[in-house]
């Protein structure tokens, strides 16, 4: 199976625990995958950085994918904002993405009344393999790591998603992290700042 190329659809993939069979991370997944979105416009220089808020460039062609074209058009049509403040919006990205995948037959979702949808991937295999290949650029020089997987990296890091790289590893190659993150802008460092304020609320009830 060939992956999907976009970030957010990656990562989703990626938080899916392929031992337990459930997609993990819920209570920060879409501040994870809202985060990949302006990741993959970042690398593809459809979005800037102007003074810490982030601002749609003057291309406006197609990117080839509904989410992200999206999000580039509210970019466009909205006033510059704080990165941090488009990750924590309560935009339907998890579904859109879910959905996206679903489409593309890249996961089962069985829809139920009651109980949450039930969600399958279609080849643990491929994902589990490239879950492997991921956590591989944890080791070597980060020059040669390829800029999407970086962010990859670095988005699953900073919002602790386990199935791509534990607590432990997180703190064993904190400089390594910190030098991928590079290749996300100011994403990566908002995404953390996003988790940490939604920890903070969840904590204050």
């Amino acid at each position: 199976m060939t992956l999907p190329e976009s970030l957010p659809a990656r990562l989703y993939l990626l938080a899916y625990d392929t031992e337990k069979n459930r997609v993990t991370a819920q209570s920060r997944l879409s501040l994870v995958l809202r985060a990949a979105v302006l990741a993959d416009l970042y690398l593809a220089g459809r979005v800037t950085d102007e003074n810490g808020k982030a601002r749609a460039t003057g291309d406006r062609r197609p990117t080839g994918d509904p989410l992200l074209d999206e999000v580039l058009q509210q970019l466009a049509e909205h006033r510059p904002r704080s990165w941090q403040g488009w990750i924590a919006s309560r935009q339907p990205t998890v579904r859109t993405v879910r959905t996206q995948l679903e489409a593309g037959l890249y996961i089962r979702v069985e829809h139920r009344m009651i109980l949450p949808d039930r969600v399958e991937l279609r080849d643990r295999r491929a994902v589990k393999q490239y879950a492997d290949e991921v956590r591989a650029e944890l080791r070597g020089p980060a020059s040669r790591t390829e800029p999407r997987t970086a962010a990859v990296l670095a988005l699953a890091a900073r919002g602790e998603i386990a199935t791509v790289i534990s607590r432990s590893e997180r703190r064993e190659y904190r400089q390594r992290l910190d030098e991928l993150a590079i290749y996300t802008g100011p994403i990566a460092d908002s995404l953390r700042k996003a988790w940490r304020a939604k920890q903070a609320q969840m904590a204050s009830g």
